[in-house]
């Protein structure tokens, strides 16, 4: 199982089966949120990989724009964009954004990317080495942090 939380962990969200792909769009919205699409179901194999929200419904607002069909959703606490779904089923999480996932190696995915943008460009890339963080730990080994 993977689970998936804003920041402040206000909203949580599991997903049964891990996921073979993430989508990196560069529409003019994802562009801005910087958002790995982890779709609730996968197309190709045609399965579902079982995304439910198990906390903090009440916790969300959705952004709509344009055709008005996807809600992108985030948390009123912290702003995190947390997933989307269709406005014509608001209760099926269609994509759960990969960047919220709890201890999910991204290695074990393919980014495949979509030029919604149609400028053929992408941000996601690497160019140098991993430089090490200045961050304090999220918390002690083996506690229950969803961060």
């Amino acid at each position: 199982m993977i689970r998936a939380a804003c920041h402040c962990g206000a909203v949580r969200m599991t997903l049964e089966v891990a996921p073979d792909w993430v989508l990196d769009c560069n529409c003019s919205i994802c562009r801005r949120y910087g958002t790995l699409w982890a779709y609730g179901w996968d197309g190709r194999a045609r399965r579902d990989l079982g995304a439910v929200l198990v906390q903090g419904g009440g916790e969300l607002e959705a952004y709509i724009w344009g055709s008005r069909q996807i809600g992108l959703w985030r948390c009123k606490t912290c702003g995190c964009l947390t997933h989307h779904t269709a406005l014509a089923k608001p209760d099926r999480i269609r994509a759960i954004n990969a960047r919220m996932f709890v201890n999910f190696d991204p290695a074990s995915v393919t980014i495949d990317q979509c030029d919604n943008g149609h400028s053929n460009r992408f941000w996601t890339r690497t160019d140098g080495p991993i430089q090490q963080g200045h961050q304090p730990a999220m918390g002690p080994e083996g506690v229950d942090d969803w961060r």
